[in-house]
């Protein structure tokens, strides 16, 4: 969910600059950019976005995983105590729900596995298992 917001925010950002961009290209009579299509200039935002998104490495083009599959921090598995298995066990016994996606993260200084379980995330410390936090999923 975070990488949606990061994703929208940066679409925000293009379609404001894009806004002030025809704004000040319609001000100075600069037709001649794109052709004057505003259909070339949202194309070429859009394409421009994207390529910022992927640079940000916030874009969309993932396949979604399955429920009870690690997304995001597959390269700090290595440093979680606590097996996927064990961090799903243990989210479970804190919220219930259907099991969504995982993320190995960092939160508040702890390695954490991020399991949404129904409307909710849970936190779960990937060094001990112990539940950190279960919030509304965001």
């Amino acid at each position: 969910m975070r990488k949606h917001l990061k994703l929208s925010v940066v679409l925000a950002t293009c379609a404001l600059l894009l806004g002030v961009g025809v704004i000040g290209a319609s001000a100075s009579g600069d037709d001649e950019s794109n052709n004057g299509r505003p259909s070339a200039i949202l194309d070429s935002v859009r394409a421009h976005a994207s390529n910022l998104a992927d640079r940000l490495g916030i874009s969309d083009d993932e396949s979604p995983v399955a429920p009870g599959t690690l997304d995001d921090g597959q390269d700090l598995l290595p440093q979680a105590q606590i097996s996927l298995e064990q961090a799903i066990e243990a989210a479970k016994a804190a919220q219930t729900g259907a099991i969504g996606e995982i993320d190995l993260e960092h939160f508040e200084g702890h390695l954490v596995f991020n399991v949404d379980v129904g409307d909710k995330d849970v936190k779960v410390d990937a060094q001990n298992g112990t539940v950190l936090s279960a919030d509304s999923d965001d």
